[in-house]
């Protein structure tokens, strides 16, 4: 059995939401904040970080860092289908689009969300999210030309990147605009939330 330590429309969303939809044995725990905003000590103690998500695996051992959770966890049920073989071609195309959202497009939503952690100025605040606002749209832009067909990533099948890549499409600064922008990133967001149990983990973490 897995633990999630989790928090709403956290990072974590999308792992739950692959937990879910492998329909495997998992718990989720919710990991509140100390009044400081800081993590509470017994959690730290699992990830001294104190970032969800953080992943207790079914030998107790600890996993961090959401992107590496979504490639082990798609692996460790390949009756599910949610990654190719190592063997596939399209291997490379869905490593390269997991690590593409990790590496750029997750980073550029913590600055915008979060402008006050990247400077020890607070004047630069403004200054950060005004960057990483122009830095995300570029990111999802990079990535929307890099689709295919769709509607998922590699084409009619859903894998782990899809879901990673829908719950950073919901984080933009404006959804309706991004959609508006490109349609083939709605089309993989509706495809991913039309499975009833991801829609459910979606709604559970205020997701459109």
């Amino acid at each position: 059995m897995f633990t999630l330590y989790a928090r709403p429309a956290a990072g974590s969303a999308a792992v739950e939401a692959l937990l879910a939809h492998a329909n495997t044995a998992h718990e989720v725990i919710d990991v509140p904040k100390n009044a400081d905003g800081s993590a509470p000590s017994w959690f730290l103690k699992l990830n001294p970080r104190g970032e969800v998500p953080t992943l207790r695996l079914s030998d107790d051992s600890i996993m961090t860092e959401s992107a590496a959770m979504m490639i082990y966890l798609a692996d460790l049920f390949p009756s599910k289908e949610l990654a190719p073989a190592a063997t596939s071609r399209q291997r490379a195309p869905y490593l390269r689009w997991i690590v593409y959202m990790a590496a750029n497009a997750y980073p550029s939503d913590l600055r915008m969300y979060y402008p006050e952690r990247y400077s020890t100025d607070p004047g630069h605040a403004e200054g950060v999210k005004k960057k990483a606002i122009n830095d995300l749209w570029h990111d999802l832009a990079v990535f929307n030309e890099g689709l295919g067909d769709g509607p998922f990533i590699l084409g009619k099948t859903m894998t782990a990147a899809d879901i990673y890549a829908a719950m950073l499409l919901s984080w933009a600064p404006d959804v309706a605009e991004l959609f508006a922008r490109h349609p083939r990133l709605k089309g993989l967001y509706d495809s991913v939330a039309a499975h009833p149990e991801i829609r459910r983990v979606w709604d559970r973490n205020g997701m459109p």
